[in-house]
Order: C-alpha cells, then sequence, then structure tokens
C-alpha cells in the first residue's frame, strides 16, 4: 500500500487552460466518489484551492493503475492525455507526508490558508472516501502548521500577527485552562491564533459575532474541533451578540481585537460599565491588533495592559537568525514526516499480515474499456 498525490497548479498549467481544471462543490463531490471506485484505492482526499487541485490517494500500488487518473482528468478538463501528463505533478509516500505538511505552513511564503485543508477533510469525510490513513495525514498537517507558533526558534520565518499576540500574551500571563478570552473581529490570523489557543489550553473562548463574516469564522473553528476530535470542550466556545459585549469584557481575562476591526470598541463608558459590574478588580490584558484604540484612554484602569501591535507584520532578523530557522524548519519538517512514516509503514505491516488477497474490483471495467489507450 502506498500514498500517492496527483496534482496541478498555476504553475504548471496556463492561464488560459487553469479554468478547465476548475472544481464547484458538486463536481468535487463527483471526483470524490468516481476516483474512489477506480480498481485498487482505498482512500481519497481532495484538495483544492484557486491556486491548486491535488488528489491525495491511498492506493494499492498492485491494482492500481496510475493511467485511470490522468485519463480521468482528460475526460473532465477536454485535453489530451499528453498535456494532461505535461501538466500534472505527482510524489508518493514520503514526498506525500512532507508536501502536505508544509503546505499550510506559515514558514511557506506561498502557503495556503489552512481552511483549504479543513475543507478537504471535511468533504472527504462527508462523502465517505477517507479512512485511517488519509485521516491521520490531514489532521497530522493541521496540527503541524499550528505547532510552529510554539516553536520560537522559528519565528524569524513566521513572524506576524500570530507570534506578536503570542509572545505578548506569554509576557502577561502564563495561559491555561481557567482563563477567558473575548475575541473581537475576524480574519485568517485571529482564527489561527484562536485554534492554536484552544488546542493549546482548552480556555473559554467567547467570539462576538457582529456580522456574517464573524459567525462563518466560529463556524470553521466549531467545524475545526470536530475534525480534530477536540469536541469534548465544546462547551468552553462560546458566541455572542453586542448585547452582551459589556458582561463578557468584564469576565474577560484576555481581549484580541482583531485587525479587521476599523472603529474604537472601547470608550470610557463601555470600561466604567464593565467596572461596575466586576465587583472586584481584575487584571486584563488587552490585545489591539487594528490600531483604532486610543491609547492614553486606558492611563484611568490600572487593572488594564493595553498592548498595541501594528501592521508591520515582519520583525528585522539578521541574515544569520533566518538561516538557522531555515535549517531548523527543515528538520522539524523531516522529523514529522519520518514520524508519520514509520506509523504509517507499521500499519501496512500489520494489514499485509491480517488482510485476506483481494480480488480486482470491477466497477470500473466499463470506464477502462470506453478508453482504450494506455499509459
Amino acid at each position: 500500500m502506498k500514498l500517492i498525490m496527483y496534482g496541478v497548479n498555476r504553475d504548471t498549467v496556463s492561464a488560459d487552460d487553469i479554468h478547465k481544471y476548475g472544481l464547484n462543490e458538486p463536481m468535487r463531490r463527483c471526483h470524490l466518489n468516481d476516483i474512489s471506485r477506480f480498481d485498487g484505492v482505498s482512500e481519497v482526499v481532495l484538495l483544492t484551492s484557486d491556486n491548486r487541485n491535488e488528489y491525495y490517494l491511498y492506493i494499492d500500488e498492485q491494482n492500481f493503475r496510475h493511467g485511470d487518473l490522468l485519463r480521468y482528468l482528460s475526460s473532465h478538463t477536454g485535453k489530451c492525455l499528453e498535456e494532461i501528463i505535461l501538466e500534472t505533478y505527482s510524489k508518493f509516500n514520503d514526498d506525500v507526508v512532507k508536501h502536505l505538511l508544509g503546505l499550510t505552513s506559515a514558514a511557506n511564503r506561498e502557503a495556503e490558508s489552512l481552511s483549504v485543508l479543513e475543507q478537504a477533510f471535511d468533504e472527504s469525510c462527508q462523502n465517505g472516501t477517507v479512512g485511517d490513513v488519509l485521516t491521520d495525514l490531514f489532521k497530522e498537517a493541521i496540527t503541524f502548521s499550528l505547532s510552529l507558533f510554539d516553536k520560537r526558534a522559528l519565528y524569524p520565518l513566521v513572524s506576524g500577527y500570530e507570534t506578536k499576540t503570542i509572545k505578548s500574551m506569554e509576557q502577561y500571563y502564563p495561559i491555561n485552562e481557567d482563563m477567558d478570552f473575548l475575541i473581537i473581529g475576524s480574519n485568517e490570523s485571529i482564527n489561527q491564533m484562536s485554534k492554536y489557543i484552544i488546542g493549546k489550553t482548552q480556555a473559554y473562548m467567547t467570539f462576538l459575532e457582529k456580522n456574517e463574516k464573524s459567525k462563518a469564522m466560529v463556524a470553521n473553528i466549531k467545524k475545526w474541533m470536530a475534525l480534530t476530535d477536540q469536541t469534548v470542550w465544546a462547551k468552553g466556545i462560546q458566541s455572542v451578540d453586542l448585547s452582551q459585549l459589556v458582561y463578557r469584557l468584564s469576565k474577560a481575562d484576555i481581549v484580541i481585537i482583531g485587525p479587521s476591526i476599523q472603529n474604537a470598541w472601547l470608550s470610557n463608558e463601555l470600561l466604567d460599565d464593565m467596572s461596575e459590574m466586576r465587583p472586584t478588580a481584575k487584571k486584563q490584558l488587552i490585545i489591539d491588533l487594528c490600531g483604532s484604540q486610543d491609547e492614553t484612554l486606558f492611563s484611568d484602569y490600572p487593572n488594564l495592559s493595553y498592548i498595541q501591535i501594528d501592521d508591520t507584520l515582519a520583525e528585522e532578523y539578521s541574515l544569520e537568525k533566518i538561516e538557522e530557522a531555515k535549517a531548523q524548519y527543515e528538520e522539524y519538517l523531516t522529523s514529522q514526516t519520518n514520524d508519520f512514516m514509520g506509523k504509517f509503514n507499521r500499519i501496512n505491516e500489520e494489514k499485509v499480515s491480517v488482510l485476506p488477497l483481494k480480488e480486482q474490483a470491477s466497477h470500473n471495467v466499463s470506464y477502462i474499456k470506453k478508453i482504450s489507450y494506455k499509459v
């Protein structure tokens, strides 16, 4: 049994032809179901974004015919087989793992959003085309992306809102499971920080749902929790509307205002109302990523610590530090790849020792007869 991946992206396909590979949701479902029935295919996940389509498969190499997939893409795009061969790229086993782990890594300047992995994994789960192997692989990739924020030595490569916020929190508070967070705003950085905090501490998190984007982000986070088996802490995740803002402010240990917020949300009146609601003074940290708050406002509130993180994402690191971070990242990526492949090989050995010989499936015969040439 092997892991394989076939893909196309904007670098391998001309700008004039890239639309031919486009897949909407019904098409993705069709591709998953069709390819899962190919001879030798045990599991399949289809990852798509504006930049790429990638098919991840767990196959029996004795029965799987690579030409089946290439001919399928030829039929879908209306392009000749020779063009498909030239435009696709492929990877096998450990190269598949290393590629997927790095695909959404913050150390990769052309990284895809973490939600791209989550959507691919979720759709394959809904369509029943993923099993234990690809489930473990995609969960490992999601965990890997978030784990980079724990590694200070990699910050020259992954510096941004996320790492600056994490460093600020660690400076003021040792983050623990008893803490309350209030999140105002929504964007990819806020999304990733929220998942990092939930995965690391299982702290209580309240999201202010001020618009449809905020609601969509909360829904995405809850879906991520389900995909990564963290629903046991679902009770600690809440979303509220503006009517509960004062109460939630009074409970929060850390307030994070996202970069998408355009106006100053905190005023003297709001902070006074918060203080009146709380029976005793409480130490709080407010992290402002939007820069719209008036810093002088907080001088009248000695228990509030206010930090403004500007939109200059990249910190200044020496070339030596950057090169050191690149080497350590490559070492970490290789180590995680090797760990996964070690488990993968052990599982394969166990399957070989217990499974009977599998007869070649007959469900793909009509497709093979329809297209007579071979690859």
